[in-house]
């Protein structure tokens, strides 16, 4: 198979189509049999939508966590079942009076680790059922709250009822959430009227492509240009180099131990994920470490210091 079919597209998913007809539609394009999607965007969101093609959708559990840029558009006075604006109206305030301070102080008071309840028309599952699959059904159950961090909420504009801002926060975050929250501290009602994802890890809109330009790309032999290796997607991680002749035993699932490695990080601590590489920069695997550079440094020459987590060679 050709190499290149086992990277990412960073595409920009326009607003309507849903995440899995946007990962439909690259595989129909490019002829591949298997792709996956790097955190799902709403229907009526648009940006970026990171697909991993191939033997690359095994990177998929690594990528899912990092966090996630934003500029969204909250309309003020109205509160709606799915908290953004595809929804029946539950509640109407009255935002006249809601000052641009206001709107910024309360942006500015979410920010740090918040305490969420998920939507009901979210993909989140119960029982295997996802919660939206039963909102349409008039079924509601009882959500419990999920930790979520926001990194960094900036005021951009208010216009009227209209507030935009953007948003830096952590994976499994609804802005909608967000919006509907702070419409209930303003007391006036709101809902999510827009939202552009705009960064992930090392995507970003810049170097996203449409559904129409990837097709360009692969009729005119140019998809090296617009996808991404493994190798620069995961270069956030940390990295363990090891000796060629461990390369093999790798491959078939064999944990490292301590004499294999070449290099390593001077820090770092248990539950931390790594990868691993050789001498050419390929990645071959990714693991979790079991110990920090401490004990490491008193572990004998033959002790395992790193759980395999994925081989990808």
């Amino acid at each position: 198979m050709n190499c290149t079919l086992n990277q990412v597209v960073n595409l920009y998913k326009p607003s309507g189509p849903t995440s899995f007809s946007m990962v439909q539609s690259v595989k129909r394009i490019l002829g591949v049999k298997k792709a996956g999607h790097i955190g799902t965007l709403d229907p009526m969101a648009e940006g970026i939508l990171p697909i991993c093609l191939n033997q690359s959708t095994r990177i998929i559990q690594f990528l899912s966590p990092l966090s996630k840029h934003y500029q969204c558009t909250m309309t003020l006075g109205t509160a709606t079942d799915t908290q953004d604006s595809t929804g029946k109206t539950i509640f109407e305030g009255d935002p006249s009076q809601i000052t641009e301070t206001q709107a910024r102080d309360t942006l500015t008071s979410f920010v740090g680790e918040q305490k969420q309840v998920p939507p009901m028309y979210s993909a989140k599952k119960n029982k295997g059922i996802p919660l939206y699959k039963l909102a349409r059904n008039g079924i509601t159950i009882e959500r419990k709250p999920v930790s979520v961090h926001f990194y960094s909420i900036d005021f951009i504009n208010m216009d009227g009822n209209l507030v935009e801002f953007e948003a830096h926060c952590s994976a499994g975050t609804y802005l909608r959430t967000l919006c509907h929250d702070i419409g209930q501290k303003l007391g006036c009602g709101a809902h999510m009227s827009r939202l552009i994802r705009k960064q992930v890890g090392v995507f970003d809109q810049d170097s996203s492509v449409s559904p129409e330009a990837l097709e360009t790309a692969n009729v005119n032999g140019k998809l090296t240009e617009v996808l991404f290796p493994v190798e620069k997607v995961l270069g956030f991680l940390p990295e363990i180099r090891i000796k060629d002749d461990f390369i093999e035993p790798l491959a078939h699932g064999n944990a490292l131990p301590k004499f294999s490695l070449k290099a390593y990080p001077g820090e770092f601590k248990p539950g931390m994920m790594m990868r691993v590489c050789n001498g050419s920069d390929k990645v071959l695997a990714i693991v979790e470490s079991l110990v920090d550079q401490d004990r490491f440094a008193r572990l004998a020459e033959e002790d395992i210091a790193f759980k395999l987590k994925r081989v990808l060679i």
